[in-house]
Formats: C-alpha cells, sequence, structure tokens
C-alpha cells in the first residue's frame, strides 16, 4: 500500500470519525455546548443570557434548542427584573434569519414553546426598549412592539406578560394559557386575558383562541400566518364590546375580521383614546362587522342605534395614513338632531351649566374644536329622515351630503334634502384651525310649503297632511276663502335664500356674529284674517271675525328681505301683503344678546268704523318676548275722540277711530315699490 493511498484512507477514517462524531453529538444534544452557546447568546443580546436544567441543542435539520429554563436579563436602568424567564423551553431558528438578525434585522424564530412564559416588557421615553436586543442605540419604532422579536408559531402553557410602554402610552398585563398540538386537537385553544390601559383607554378583555395565540406575529413579514378563531369579550374604557371571529395577528398592524357588538354611553369617549373624531351622542349601540388588514380598519355597520336614531353604514379607517383618515358611507332610515346635540353645541344631558341672568334660547356648549384637527375624513352620508326634535317643525326627507374633514376644517357639501314638497340645498363649512373657529353657509330654499314644514304655525288639532299633493290642495281650498279651509295660520310656497359667515366656539358666538344677506319669499299662500286685524288692533273688524269666525287672507306677498351684520339682523325689506292690510316690520333682532327690537305697523286697505289701530312693538329677548302697542299715538287717539264727544255729542266721539283705508299701486314687496314709512310717528 502506498504513502498515498494510505493517506486517503487516512482522511477517510478521519472524515468518517468526525461525521461520527457529530451524529452522536447531534443525537446527545451537544450537552458540552451549554457555556459557548450561553455565551455566545450573551454576546449577541448584550445582556446576560443563562441556560439551566437541562439542555438539547440541535444544529442541523431544524436547528433547535431545548432548555429547562431560559433567563434573559434586562438591563438594570429599565427596573424589570427580567426580559424573559421561561421554563420547558423549545425553540428553533433558521439559520439564514440569524445571519440577517446579525447584521442588523429584526431578529425572527420559527417557534417558541415554553410550559411557562413571564416576560416583562420596558420602553423609556429615550425610545430605548428592553427588548431591542443587541442594538446598540435606541431605535423608536412606529409598532407598538417594534423591535421585539417576530415568531412563525408561538405555544405558551402558562404565560404573564407585563409590558409597559410610555410613547405608545400602554400599561397593560396580558396572561396567557393554553395548549394544542396533534394530540391535544380534542382540547386545543387559548384563553388571555387583558387587564391595564391602553392610551386613555381602560381595557378589562377576555380572549379565546382556537388555535396558537397570533399575539407576536408580524402580518408584514408572516403574510401566510394560519387565520385561527378568536373571541374577544370584556370592557374598554366606557364602551362594552365582543367580537367574534378569526385573527393572524394582535398588535402591530393586527389581521383579523369578525362580527363585532359594540355599546357605551357616547361615540366620543370611545373614538377620543383611538385618536379617531367622533360626535359626543346618547348612549349608542352597534352591531356590524369588523377586520383589519395592510393598516385599514372597516366597520361594516348593520346596525347602529344612537339615543332615536337608527343608522347603519360602511366605514373605513386608515391607520397609517398621516393624518390618519377615515372614509366610508353612511346610511340609515332615521337621525335625530338631538342626538347629535351635544356636538353641534345644542346642550343635552352633557351641556354646560346654562349661565345665570335671562334665559337663553341659543345653545351656549362650546364646540370639541381640537378633536377636529386630529384626522381627516370623507364619508358620504344619506339618511332617510332628518328629525329636528320637535312636533313644530317637519323633519327632512332624503338627506343626503358629504362630510369631508381636512386640516382642520369640516364641510358639508352637496348638501340635498326634500321638506315638505320643496327642496333644500348648499353647503356649510367650520374652519377649527381659524382663531376664533369661522364657519359659513350657503343654503337655498325652493318649492316648500311653509304650513307643512313649521307645524307649529298648523292650527290646535289640525292634522298635518304628510304628502305634497295634499299639502297643495289644503292650500287652494285656503285660498278659495271659507272657515273650513283654514288648518293654518300662515300658508304659501317659501324660497329662501342665504349666505352668512360667523366665528365662535360655540352655536351662540356664532350666531352672535352672523354676517350676510337672508332673503325669504312666500307666493301663492293665505294668512290668517283675526292675525292680521290683531296686528292692527282692529276692533270693528276683529270683532266680525270672532262673530263670524276666522277665514284665511290670500297673500299677495310676503317677503323678508334681511341683512345680518355682527350679530344684529335688520330687515332692508320686510312686508306681508294682502287683500286687507300690509304689514311692514321694521327693527333689529340682536342675536348678541337675544334681545328683540321690532315694530310692526299695518296700513288697512278696507274702511273700518271702529279702529284702535297703532303699531305693535315686540320686545324682551328670544326666550321672553314682550308684545306691546305704541301708546303714544293710540293715547292721541282717544283724546281726539273725547275732545269730539264733549264738543258735538257721543256719536262724534267714534270720528277718529274710523279708517278709510287705502290702496297701495305696485307690488310692496319688491325693493322698488314704495316702501311705508315704518319707523315714522
Amino acid at each position: 500500500m502506498g504513502p498515498r493511498r494510505r493517506t486517503f484512507i487516512g482522511l477517510g477514517l478521519a472524515g468518517a470519525a468526525l461525521v461520527a462524531a457529530l451524529v452522536v453529538a447531534e443525537h446527545r444534544g451537544w450537552p458540552f455546548l451549554r457555556e459557548p452557546v450561553q455565551r455566545a447568546a450573551t454576546r449577541a443580546a448584550a445582556v446576560p443570557v443563562r441556560l439551566e436544567g437541562p439542555f438539547r441543542l440541535h444544529l442541523f435539520g431544524r436547528p433547535r434548542i431545548e432548555v429547562g429554563q431560559l433567563n434573559l436579563a434586562s438591563a438594570e436602568r429599565f427596573g424589570a427584573p427580567h426580559l424573559v424567564d421561561a421554563r420547558g423551553v423549545r425553540l428553533s431558528w433558521r439559520w439564514g434569519d440569524i445571519w440577517r438578525w446579525w447584521r442588523g434585522d429584526r431578529l425572527r424564530l420559527q417557534a417558541l414553546s415554553a410550559d411557562a412564559l413571564d416576560a416583562r416588557l420596558r420602553r423609556l421615553d429615550d425610545g430605548s426598549a428592553n427588548w431591542q436586543l443587541g442594538a446598540r442605540e435606541p431605535r423608536p419604532e412606529a409598532e407598538p412592539l417594534g423591535g421585539l422579536p417576530r415568531f412563525g408559531s408561538l405555544v405558551i402553557g402558562q404565560g404573564e406578560v407585563d409590558w409597559k410602554d410610555p410613547i405608545a402610552d400602554v400599561d397593560i398585563d396580558i396572561r396567557l394559557r393554553g395548549r394544542e398540538g396533534e394530540a391535544e386537537a380534542a382540547n386545543a385553544g387559548y384563553q388571555a386575558s387583558f387587564s391595564g390601559r391602553y392610551r386613555a383607554l381602560p381595557l378589562r378583555l377576555q380572549a379565546h383562541a382556537g388555535g396558537t395565540l397570533p399575539l407576536l406575529n408580524d402580518p408584514e413579514t408572516a403574510p401566510d400566518a394560519p387565520w385561527v378563531p378568536v373571541r374577544v369579550e370584556g370592557t374598554a374604557g366606557a364602551a362594552r364590546l365582543r367580537f367574534d371571529g378569526e385573527a393572524a395577528a394582535l398588535l402591530g398592524l393586527p389581521r383579523l375580521r369578525g362580527a363585532l357588538a359594540l355599546s357605551g354611553p357616547s361615540l366620543a369617549a370611545v373614538g377620543r383614546p383611538l385618536g379617531i373624531t367622533l360626535p359626543r351622542t346618547p348612549p349608542f349601540e352597534l352591531r356590524g362587522t369588523l377586520s383589519q388588514g395592510d393598516g385599514v380598519w372597516r366597520l361594516q355597520a348593520e346596525r347602529a342605534h344612537i339615543g332615536s336614531s337608527r343608522l347603519a353604514g360602511d366605514l373605513r379607517f386608515h391607520q397609517r395614513a398621516r393624518p390618519r383618515r377615515l372614509t366610508g358611507e353612511l346610511q340609515g332610515q332615521r337621525l335625530a338632531l338631538a342626538d347629535l346635540g351635544p356636538a353641534i353645541g345644542a346642550g343635552g344631558a352633557a351641556a354646560a351649566p346654562a349661565p345665570q341672568g335671562p334665559r337663553r334660547v341659543l345653545p351656549q356648549h362650546r364646540f370639541d374644536l381640537p378633536s377636529l384637527q386630529a384626522m381627516d375624513a370623507d364619508v358620504r352620508v344619506a339618511i332617510g329622515s332628518l328629525d329636528f326634535g320637535t312636533r313644530a317643525m317637519a323633519p327632512l326627507r332624503g338627506l343626503r351630503t358629504r362630510v369631508r374633514l381636512a386640516q382642520g376644517v369640516l364641510r358639508l357639501d352637496d348638501l340635498r334634502a326634500e321638506v315638505a314638497g320643496g327642496r333644500v340645498e348648499g353647503m356649510t363649512q367650520l374652519d377649527a384651525t381659524a382663531r376664533p373657529a369661522s364657519w359659513r353657509a350657503r343654503l337655498e330654499m325652493n318649492g316648500v310649503d311653509v304650513a307643512g314644514w313649521l307645524r307649529g304655525l298648523r292650527r290646535e288639532g289640525a292634522p298635518a297632511p304628510s304628502a305634497a299633493s295634499a299639502l297643495k290642495r289644503e292650500r287652494e281650498r285656503a285660498r278659495q276663502g271659507g272657515e273650513q279651509g283654514l288648518k293654518s295660520y300662515l300658508t304659501g310656497v317659501l324660497s329662501a335664500r342665504l349666505d352668512v359667515t360667523g366665528a365662535g366656539q360655540s352655536t351662540a358666538e356664532i350666531l352672535g356674529s352672523l354676517d350676510g344677506p337672508i332673503d325669504l319669499r312666500l307666493r301663492d299662500g293665505t294668512i290668517s284674517h283675526v292675525a292680521t286685524e290683531a296686528m292692527g288692533l282692529d276692533l270693528a273688524q276683529a270683532l266680525g271675525v270672532v262673530v263670524g269666525g276666522d277665514r284665511p287672507l290670500p297673500l299677495r306677498c310676503a317677503r323678508f328681505d334681511l341683512r345680518a351684520r355682527e350679530g344684529v339682523v335688520e330687515p332692508r325689506l320686510a312686508v306681508l301683503d294682502n287683500r286687507d292690510s300690509t304689514v311692514h316690520v321694521a327693527g333689529r333682532v340682536n342675536l348678541r344678546d337675544e334681545s328683540l327690537a321690532l315694530r310692526l305697523v299695518t296700513r288697512p286697505k278696507d274702511w273700518s268704523p271702529l279702529s284702535l289701530r297703532t303699531p305693535v312693538t315686540v320686545g324682551g329677548t328670544l326666550g321672553q318676548p314682550k308684545v306691546g302697542i305704541e301708546g303714544g299715538r293710540l293715547a292721541g287717539r282717544v283724546a281726539g275722540a273725547i275732545a269730539l264727544g264733549a264738543a258735538a255729542g257721543p256719536v262724534a266721539a267714534v270720528i277718529p277711530f274710523i279708517e278709510r283705508g287705502r290702496q297701495e299701486d305696485g307690488d310692496p314687496c319688491e325693493p322698488s315699490a314704495p316702501a311705508a314709512p315704518a319707523n315714522k310717528r
């Protein structure tokens, strides 16, 4: 045998011995590598790592380690006794993942199984976290547990996770227990309890999962992670919730889908801790489906009861967008304005106490303006009926609008609705970034039957027709005359236009600074005879009405051309004209202090033998109006009657009270027509 052959044989024997040694070492679990592995893990993690109890290591095929107890220390500055203390640990990995971690990527492990696990997760204000193993400097992460090792599979016999993170504003204690596997298929499942605080939202939840609880899966690096059944129920803040579906991740950007039931005292109380701008409302109950994927939450609400409102919708919350964004559609059979009262400053249970002094009518509650800058929104709204919360006003039907919130500016665009046979169109805008907040409204109303809309104008006991055709027939009968046709004190087809602005942090402040034109016109209408005579104090005519019954008078025209300046509304032209009289209105309504200073002058068109006509005044406030007469003019008539009675007898005494009447030329409702000297004494 030559030297070369002996060399080859020697090398072969050495290789075989080496392979045999490796096989034996792999079979025995490399027990002599405990200390080297422990030292290498300590250097890589930059914190002490202890491997205690039984030890087995497998480096080939599927790399894995089994150890009786694994303890990862936590740096002293984090104030935690350890990062992880686990017993009965089985850990597997891929060498490629370890290499990438060594190069600076996030650590990913194939599987972690532990009979018992105690984890203490801590992050400091500077962004450093005790779970950022091997990090040379703080790495603030966008995700709540950014930097934490990710697992393809996590199996915990019994575990506790104590998580404190001031950056994510989290202080939660999570307790886990469960089992799974082929031998335990019949009893597989996990349970978890969450107690503590997420942002300002106190949590007390119970979770049940049908398999490995996917708490630490990363949906980006493990997009094919299996979906497992999940049920969550308990309380989140003031809300009660129940979720029954499936999930592939619950932290960071979750992946989940399922049925949701949510109830609570107010939508705002639920949305505020989560950074979602929602209105303050009465108690609500919501049922639908909730899903999350690619950073987008989607709520398909089959039923949303808010107070007496009945709504539904399909909404998407874009969590990754900056600022966060809400989009979708909101629809429903009925929306009661009272249910949004606190949100629009209309008082309600949550409103601030009214200030001392005269009773105020305009809502004083201040808007939550900062919340309008917390996110953006673009939601299309379709509501069957918008109820104003009073029997005196008919609800709007078929309300359509588009709610857009961008950079603190809230707009209601393409606003359309129907009421009493007519239409309402326009837009409104509230700019919360202005100081003070600015508001604008452009609204137009056409073809609205005023008696059908303002039901408070109807006579007591008269039913309100719902169909536009019935309203039109009633109005035509009233114009033909006869007491039987009088169902409302005022009828007609109303047209209105306004383009106004205001500023402030409440409805009262905005109206108290109102500026812009307001034009109201009424056609094809009627007015109660007794109301006309009362405005002029025509005693004989009024007595005739009492004896013969009230009758509707066809309105020739009615117009209120108003101008608001710094909260003071004054008429440029305000007139009601019928065949009996022409009523001119002058004065002002001060919305800043809600005071009234109006004067009604009635000019008769017919002859009356016993008239006490004198201007009627309306003073006081919106909450406590005071109606009176101008005593000077009436006193003059009375004095003249006394003088004539003394000189010529009782018959002559009535001469000052005889009203001759006068017919006017032209249309008094047009600015070009000669206006009555309403302010002339």
